[in-house]
């Protein structure tokens, strides 16, 4: 089940910027535990480049996760211009954004093939 709320934040006088988060399940098909873990990779078109996020995980499925996203991406055919780097996993913190997120570079190791 996913909780909504909102965060009104006054920035200055007359404007008001509305932030919104919500609880994140686990991606792994049986399971309903919030997430604690992103497990996503860095993309670009050469315009644009975000974080493209393969799955959400609680601690019992990371590793489930991440090899199931892993495939994904290897599986994916790039069009041109586009780059992918490697799948990497985030500390998972509703509310922040991808930039805000910690990359957990010693844990990605335990999962990598």
């Amino acid at each position: 089940m996913s909780h909504l709320s909102a965060t009104i934040i006054v920035l200055a006088p007359l404007r008001l910027y509305l932030m919104y988060s919500h609880d994140v399940n686990c991606t792994h098909p049986y399971c309903s535990d919030l997430a604690t873990y992103k497990v996503a990779a860095r993309w670009s078109d050469g315009r644009f480049a975000e974080l493209k996020t393969y799955g959400f995980a609680c601690s019992d499925h990371l590793g489930e996760v991440f090899q199931e996203a892993e495939n994904r991406r290897l599986d994916y055919t790039l069009c041109p211009g586009e780059v992918t780097e490697e799948m990497a996993i985030y500390r998972f913190e509703p509310g922040k954004r991808d930039r805000q997120l910690k990359r957990l570079w010693d844990l990605e190791e335990n999962y990598r093939t």
